[in-house]
């Protein structure tokens, strides 16, 4: 069986129509339930398309990010934050708009493949009660990125995993279900 991470619909014993995060047996993390949608928040570029292709599977969700999108990204609706990753002004700024857009939005779940732009909405998640996962990104091969630490070591998410065995195995409560998509296509 392919370890390729995704997000595949859980037709047995789930009378809500729940999803489960990741193809592996026996994950039962769910990320959507009926038809509320869920929330992908990720920075441009790589944290966008592990984002993109993990949410392939989910049969509605809005996307959110800090740069405007041009191409097609399957979103119902893509919802803008103000870049920064060191301004502590427009973090603040950022925490208020990620209350904004989730009580707009009312998501059943918060997903992140990261960059910075997630920090605001973990935040907002832990404070009401939301479902917040993350999946950090591919990228990071020997230990966690900057924003999984973050979130980490102030327990600002529901679920997290690594796209890499090794670094899930470094940190207690991470655990590793196979990467988003096989960049070398061995698959795994």
């Amino acid at each position: 069986m392919s370890q390729v991470w995704s997000l595949q619909a859980r037709a047995e014993g789930d009378d809500n129509g729940a999803y489960n995060v990741g193809g592996q047996q026996g994950m039962t993390t769910h990320l959507a339930t009926g038809t509320r949608p869920v929330l992908a928040v990720a920075n441009a570029g790589g944290h966008m398309t592990q984002a993109l292709c993990a949410m392939k599977a989910v049969p509605s969700f809005h996307l959110v990010t800090t740069v405007k999108i041009v191409a097609q990204t399957g979103a119902e609706k893509v919802h803008y934050t103000i870049g920064t990753q060191k301004n502590p002004v427009i973090f603040l700024i950022n925490i208020f708009i990620a209350g904004w857009i989730i009580f707009r939005v009312r998501p059943v779940a918060l997903f992140s493949t990261g960059g910075p732009a997630c920090i605001p909405f973990a935040i907002v998640a832990k404070l009401i009660g939301l479902k917040f996962v993350y999946l950090d990104t591919l990228s990071r091969v020997v230990d966690l990125s900057n924003t999984a630490k973050f979130l980490y070591k102030h327990k600002l998410y529901s679920v997290m995993m690594s796209q890499w065995s090794g670094v899930a195995d470094r940190y207690e409560g991470i655990s590793y279900r196979g990467k988003v998509f096989d960049i070398c296509n061995t698959g795994h």
